[in-house]
């Protein structure tokens, strides 16, 4: 079964950091984007039963409620949500209302992942963030007591950031999430935050926040499980880990991307060649490359990548590397905590095997 990946490129102000395509000032075009999702779900109609459903962003909590009814039902009407194991929907801490919880709850989303991003008001001021610690406070609650799981994403490397202000925002979360994603600040090209810092090496400072919740994180029963994400047990996100594993992903929406049987396809990239029908591209990847991908895609969890998997010269890069990146058992391959921190190091050495 695939798992259904659903854009909505929305947000009600753009971070200085984001260099993911979003529009802001978008009332006018929510129902122009919708209509286009249904005629590309129409096509796609096949009534495939799903395993996972995400819905991410951009901001889909900015949706009203009439919005979101309409969204549910283009895709049960296209899709066979009867067996899902997990439906995921991203949310901003300050638009997510009791409103959106009651809807998520009525129509079998299960989790939801909230854009935290800090628990200290001056990074999320640096970061161009649009709430605030004490709007992430009751956003974190309302998601708790609903019974839905929560997940949170965490940035660090942020100027000013401390190791206090990162361990406050780490044990402020695991008080509410079962999931926590973090991910270091990077200056993307053309964005406000890249043209205040210039040339500002975030690196060697983002070595040591993350090489801490490394540290803390496990100590509270949060299990790193893949390069980026820790989970309580059982608690992990289906939908990603399709992508690490390499399964079909069926994607819907402007800039989206989908894989199925060794085809990554991505949809228009902007909200007007999309809602006027324009190309979507397609890439088959050869057999070869499918082993190389899946290597470094498998490498990024902590399952690690199967020795029948292995391609010959992928065995013998990894052979070539230092012993105490690698857990090798003689089943499968994985990174040692140390080497899921030189993470990007391990893969430039495979991508042009």
């Amino acid at each position: 079964m695939p798992g259904l990946y659903v854009h909505v490129p929305f947000c009600e102000r753009k971070c200085k950091y984001c260099s993911f395509y979003s529009l802001v000032n978008h009332e006018s075009m929510i129902d122009s984007y919708l209509d286009a999702l249904e005629t590309e779900a129409r096509r796609l109609e096949s009534h495939l039963q799903l395993k996972t459903l995400y819905i991410g962003g951009g901001t889909p909590s900015v949706l009203s409620l009439s919005q979101w009814k309409r969204l549910i039902s283009i895709i049960t009407s296209h899709f066979d949500t009867s067996a899902l194991t997990e439906a995921t929907t991203e949310a901003n801490p300050n638009s997510i209302t009791n409103e959106h919880i009651r809807f998520w709850k009525d129509n079998n989303i299960t989790r939801v992942s909230l854009g935290v991003q800090s628990m200290n008001d001056s990074e999320l001021i640096t970061l161009g963030r649009i709430h605030d610690s004490v709007q992430a406070l009751r956003a974190m609650e309302l998601v708790n007591t609903s019974g839905m799981n929560l997940s949170c994403d965490l940035i660090f490397a942020i100027p000013g950031q401390t190791l206090r202000t990162w361990n406050d925002s780490l044990h402020t979360v695991m008080k509410y999430a079962s999931h926590i994603s973090t991910y270091q600040l990077t200056l993307e090209p053309d964005t406000p935050l890249a043209r205040e810092l210039g040339d500002t090496d975030l690196n060697a400072q983002g070595y040591m926040f993350y090489r801490y919740a490394q540290y803390i994180l496990p100590r509270k029963n949060f299990i790193q499980y893949e390069i980026s994400s820790f989970a309580k047990e059982n608690h992990e996100c289906i939908h990603n880990l399709s992508y690490w594993n390499h399964d079909d992903v069926i994607a819907l929406g402007p800039s989206a991307v989908g894989y199925i049987d060794g085809i990554r396809y991505t949809n228009p990239r902007t909200l007007s060649e999309y809602v006027s029908g324009g190309e979507v591209t397609c890439e088959e990847l050869s057999p070869h490359e499918r082993k190389i991908e899946l290597a470094i895609l498998s490498l990024r969890t902590r399952y690690g990548i199967k020795r029948e998997d292995l391609l010959p010269e992928i065995e013998h890069a990894l052979n070539s590397m230092p012993d105490d990146l690698f857990i090798k058992k003689p089943e499968k391959i994985s990174l040692s905590k140390r080497g899921m921190r030189l993470g990007n190091s391990i893969w430039s050495e495979l991508i042009d095997l």
